[in-house]
């Protein structure tokens, strides 16, 4: 599996007090942070926009 071209991340939004979902492209991918309890990634490392971030994701323990 290769590197992602872009990622679906979540951030919370202070106007709707709700998660939201952004899709966020990769120019370089430098990798994850795993979730302590299910083991699948929770942010991951990016270069977007040409600078370095830190997006989240919803790991797989994460509930609706």
């Amino acid at each position: 599996m290769g590197n992602p071209t872009e990622i679906n991340s979540v951030y919370w939004d202070e106007k709707t007090k709700s998660w939201q979902y952004k899709v966020v492209p990769v120019e370089e991918y430098h990798g994850y942070t795993e979730c302590q309890h299910c083991r699948r990634p929770m942010s991951h490392n990016i270069k977007s926009e040409g600078e370095f971030k830190v997006v989240y994701v919803k790991c797989g323990c994460a509930r609706e």
